[in-house]
């Protein structure tokens, strides 16, 4: 059997919890990996999403973590359309639990070394909705890869 623990790092993006607001953003310090994958799980909604009250979620990418951008089209993967940054927009019934998978490249903005995934809460959040994400960071230039 092959060991692939040592091939990849991961760390929290969103700290798991029941949420009614904006949670404060993790940066992801890309620094050793090549590559990015945002693992986001959202349980059963808190409220019935609307075009109002809804749940956003936004790929963020910067060079010194401190200036940051939504990431377009060229620097995602794994889901359409992305509008400024956009990968996620809960806007309807969400009574299922789901997980949805969120590559990022660098694409034609250059390599940016820190990347997030914000959720931006619109409207208003009477109950919360459970979520957490965790970047899984792939592509290590040297191996093991760190923990």
């Amino acid at each position: 059997m092959r060991d692939w623990t040592h091939n990849f790092g991961a760390v929290n993006a969103i700290a798991p919890a029941v949420l009614t607001d904006d949670p404060a953003p993790l940066t992801i310090d890309r620094s050793g990996f090549d590559a990015v994958t945002f693992v986001l799980q959202v349980g059963a909604g808190g409220i019935s999403f609307t075009n109002t009250n809804r749940i956003d979620f936004v790929v963020e990418h910067s060079d010194d973590a401190v200036t940051w951008e939504a990431a377009d089209a060229s620097n995602v993967l794994g889901v359409s359309p992305v509008v400024g940054g956009n990968v996620l927009s809960l806007r309807s019934a969400h009574p299922d639990a789901s997980v949805t998978r969120v590559g990022y490249v660098d694409g034609t903005k250059g390599d940016r070394r820190y990347v997030r995934l914000r959720a931006d809460f619109n409207g208003t959040h009477g109950n919360g909705t459970p979520i957490a994400a965790l970047a899984v960071l792939g592509k290590p230039r040297n191996l093991p890869a760190a923990a």
